[in-house]
Order: structure tokens, then C-alpha cells, then sequence
């Protein structure tokens, strides 16, 4: 640490702005910024636009027009804040090395992305949503890729372990969206078992699973579409068909469990349910990445703050605008010092909004 130290006195600390950050003035700088940051935020939050699209359609919206209107107002409300974070946080630096008159290992990105990152709780409760799923989301992943403590490391190094963790946070989650307590996103959506009544058991796993496989094909598809387009490179190899195989395999499992607990009288629908998506997670051998995993963890534990939210009257601003600042500070300043420590989602995120 001692090192660390004095190596980042020698070589950071008596610079200035135009040797470590830019060429230019800080004033010249920060207008280059806003076009900048602005083009690499339309470039990384557009698939968020069609997607709102076609969420809308899905949804029976055929007013077209209204539709495209929605949706741009979503997507410039999410480059706005990309903007902003990202400018403000890159300003904060210049603005603490005139005001401290040198650079220091905490105020050189830290606190900047602290002080910028305060600013996110005004924005609007979509694009913080957006925010904080991904930066927690990404939180999580780099804790887990560090394997810094016991229990992390346990988790890093054995798939099994991370299967019935995954297992586990699916049981918490379908429960939490058929009980109403989680309102996010997740992949598979409980089911009711009303539907069984029209349809034979088979019937009923075969039309869940042939409705999945479609939803993951159009997920592979998508992604491969948005890589080639990052890229700019056409390839088959950057189509997959992962999603495809785990949520058919998800559904797959999740359908024959909930039909023959059905079958049993005296199991509660409560059980019925949990047992159910419980195995259902078994799905994650399929597809084993850390990235699913920590949006599981991530999802899980809204579900469970979501029942306990439930008894306490709702506001505005919460926990997690207390705590965004200090997670976007902390990836922020670990990816510009120890960039092995951070998931490949933070850096992406970090290098999309700021135009790297």
C-alpha cells in the first residue's frame, strides 16, 4: 500500500490536466465532452430503445406513432442521464485538481464519481432503475470474480454451488412475482395454475417451452445483431442459441415440476410454487455464466426488500440512492487502477457512457 502510494506521488499526483486527461483546457475539454458522451450514450443505450418498442407492441399498443413517441422519450431521458453522470464526473476531476492544486489517490476518480453520482437520484425513477440494476448488478459480478473472501471464492471456483444458489434466488423470485412483491424483470413468468384445466399436462409443458425457446432465439438474435453492430464485423460465430437452450430448458423443467405438485392434494400452491421454480433453476447448468447469477442475487434480494417495503410507505428517494453513488465510485476508481478486478459488464458500462 506504502508503494502503491508514493508510485501514484512520483508519477500522478504533480501533473495536471492536459498530461493526464486531456489536451486541451479543462473549459475545451468539458464542451468535447457533451458530444462525445452524448454520441457513445445513443450508441449503447439503443438497444434499450427497441426493445421499449417492441415491449409496446407486445403489449397490443397499436398506435404507432404513440408508440415511437414513448419510446424516444424513454431513450433521450437515458441518454440524458448517461450524460450527465458521465460529464459530471469527468468536470468533478478537473474541478478537484484546480481546487487541491494536485491529484490524490481518492480524488482523483473516487470522489468525483461520488459527487457525480449523487445527481442520479434526480433523474427519472426509470432511467435510476436502469442505473442501479446494472451498476449492482455488475457490483456483484466483480465481487464474485474477485474471490477476495470465503465465501466468494467457494462460489467462483464451484459450479455447483453456484447452481443451487441460482436455484435458490429463482424460488425467491417467482414467489415474489406471483405474491406481488417483485415488480422488475425477470425471464420466466409464474404461471397459473388455472391453465391447467384446458390443457393436458403435456400440452401445457409443450406450449411453455416452445413459447420460451421463441423468446430466447429472438434474445440470441438480438445480441448477436447488437455485437456485430459494436463490432462492425459479420460473423456466425457471434450468434449463439444459449439463451434459447436455457430458458426451454427453464420453462421446460419449471412446467413438469408445477404439473405433478398439481397432482398432489396435499401440497399448497405456495409449496406448489416454490418447489417448482426452485428445480426450474437447474436450468443454470445450461447456461452457466456469473453474469446471470448476480442478476439473480441482485433480483432476489428486491423480492424479498419488495415484501418489506410492502408495510412501509414508499418515497421517492431510498437506500439505493445512498448507496449508487458509492457503488458507481468504486468500479469506476477499481477499473482505473485494478482493471482485472472489475467484470467485463462494469468496463463495458464504464467505456460505453464515456466514450471509452
Amino acid at each position: 500500500m506504502v508503494a502503491s502510494s508514493s508510485l501514484f506521488a512520483e508519477q500522478i499526483s504533480w501533473r495536471n490536466c492536459n498530461e493526464l486527461l486531456h489536451p486541451h483546457s479543462c473549459r475545451r475539454a468539458a464542451w468535447q465532452h457533451v458530444y462525445r458522451f452524448v454520441w457513445s450514450n445513443l450508441k449503447y443505450y439503443l438497444p434499450m430503445f427497441v426493445l421499449d418498442l417492441l415491449k409496446q407492441a407486445l403489449r397490443g399498443n397499436q398506435q404507432l406513432l404513440h408508440s415511437l413517441r414513448n419510446a424516444m422519450w424513454y431513450y433521450g431521458q437515458l441518454v440524458f442521464g448517461g450524460l450527465v453522470t458521465g460529464w459530471l464526473s469527468a468536470s468533478f476531476i478537473c474541478l478537484l485538481r484546480h481546487l487541491l492544486g494536485e491529484f490524490r489517490p481518492n480524488t482523483v476518480v473516487f470522489l468525483p464519481a461520488v459527487l457525480a453520482g449523487a445527481f442520479d437520484a434526480l433523474l427519472p425513477i426509470r432511467v435510476k432503475q436502469v442505473h442501479h440494476t446494472a451498476l449492482f448488478q455488475a457490483l456483484i459480478e466483480s465481487l464474485l470474480l474477485q474471490r477476495s473472501n470465503p465465501l466468494t471464492k467457494a462460489l467462483g471456483t464451484s459450479l455447483w454451488r453456484q447452481t443451487l444458489l441460482f436455484m435458490a434466488c429463482s424460488a425467491v423470485i417467482m414467489l415474489g412475482k406471483q405474491r406481488e412483491w417483485h415488480k422488475g424483470f425477470w425471464f420466466v413468468a409464474p404461471d397459473c395454475l388455472q391453465s391447467l384445466k384446458s390443457l393436458s399436462p403435456i400440452q401445457y409443458v409443450v406450449q411453455g417451452v416452445r413459447k420460451y425457446l421463441l423468446i430466447g432465439l429472438a434474445l440470441d438474435i438480438f445480441k448477436g445483431l447488437i455485437s456485430c453492430i459494436k463490432t462492425s464485423r459479420w460473423h456466425l460465430k457471434q450468434f449463439s442459441l444459449e439463451s434459447m437452450a436455457w430458458l426451454g430448458c427453464y420453462v421446460g423443467i419449471y412446467r413438469t415440476s408445477l404439473c405433478y405438485m398439481a397432482s398432489r392434494t396435499d401440497v399448497s400452491q405456495t409449496l406448489q410454487q416454490i418447489v417448482s421454480s426452485f428445480l426450474g433453476g437447474l436450468s443454470f447448468v445450461c447456461y452457466p455464466k456469473l453474469t446471470i447469477l448476480s442478476y439473480a442475487l441482485l433480483e432476489a434480494g428486491r423480492s424479498l426488500w419488495g415484501k418489506y417495503r410492502r408495510k412501509r410507505h414508499r418515497s421517492r428517494f431510498g437506500y439505493s440512492e445512498l448507496v449508487f453513488p458509492l457503488v458507481l465510485a468504486y468500479l469506476i476508481h477499481t477499473y482505473a487502477f485494478y482493471p482485472k478486478r472489475v467484470s467485463a459488464l462494469a468496463s463495458i458500462i464504464i467505456d460505453s457512457t464515456t466514450g471509452n
